[in-house]
């Protein structure tokens, strides 16, 4: 099932806050944007993909150098990612730190695809693009986090840990990353390289209780989510054709049409047949 490209709420304060801080005006950015405050307001909700692109566009041209997207690492640990970098810390090695990294990245943003890589001695963690090329901005915020945050996770120095990493050529943040030691190379998206082996390394902060807590808060959410999206999707079926209720619930995994009327019921207000009737 797919669902139009989006950016989480959290993740796009933490941009207007960073702008603030660099004396941009945040109602006007908003406005040249077309973000509405209510999308901002509630810590799960989701921002349409094409406007926080233009929020970064407006951030640019309200005069944000090129070393903004750098900037946010540290917002990005802080609030973006909070709750999810307790999972990512708490994994016992490298490799279910990312895994879980992979696999729960949809909940912040389908906007960019995180896929891990394995072949010739090294792993590859590539940051792609779902829809079109994300802003450099972005790109550069989500590089930077992920290197030192891995870093931090086996307890050493980003050169030790890292091969090379390829960026786009718009990027900034490779001036960061070879003041580092690390090898900067050209490619068509953001790509971590580390030897193989290190991804079986034991975490500093490994705590499997904690982890596992964690884990079921995620799937839970995730499992949510995407109970939410088919109630979405459900509409559109209702108003869009004239598929039986009974088989629409089906198509959605519903063993009984009783226990999706019920669930569309509570999430919608009314009964899947109300809200095709216009009722």
């Amino acid at each position: 099932m797919t669902c139009q490209p989006f950016i989480s709420s959290a993740f796009t304060r933490t941009i207007l806050s960073h702008a603030r801080q660099s004396g941009l005006c945040q109602d006007q950015l908003l406005q040249r944007a077309g973000i509405s405050l209510s999308l901002l307001e509630g810590q799960d909700l989701h921002v349409p993909a094409h406007l926080v692109e233009r929020l970064w566009n407006e951030c640019e041209r309200a005069g944000a150098g090129a070393s903004f997207g750098c900037e946010l690492v540290n917002g990005m640990a802080t609030t973006t990612l909070r709750g999810l970098n307790i999972l990512l810390d708490s994994a016992a090695t490298l490799r279910a730190s990312l895994a879980c990294f992979t696999d729960f990245l949809p909940r912040v943003t389908n906007y960019v695809v995180a896929e891990l890589e394995e072949g010739d001695g090294q792993a590859r963690l590539h940051l792609r693009n779902a829809d079109r090329q994300a802003h450099f901005f972005g790109l550069d915020a989500a590089t930077l986090t992920l290197v030192r945050n891995i870093a931090r996770r086996l307890g050493r120095a980003p050169a030790e840990v890292f091969v090379s990493v390829r960026l786009t050529p718009q990027q900034a943040a490779g001036q960061w990353l070879r003041s580092v030691g690390i090898e900067v190379l050209e490619g068509a998206h953001p790509c971590l390289s580390l030897p193989a082996v290190s991804l079986d390394e034991p975490l500093l902060g490994a705590n499997a209780f904690l982890h596992q807590s964690m884990l079921r808060h995620w799937q839970t959410a995730a499992t949510q989510q995407s109970r939410s999206d088919s109630l979405e999707l459900a509409r559109h079926w209702l108003t869009a054709g004239d598929q039986p209720i009974e088989r629409i619930a089906e198509r959605l995994g519903y063993r009984q049409a009783s226990n999706f009327i019920r669930a569309f019921r509570k999430r919608f207000g009314v009964t899947p047949k109300q809200f095709r009737l216009g009722v």
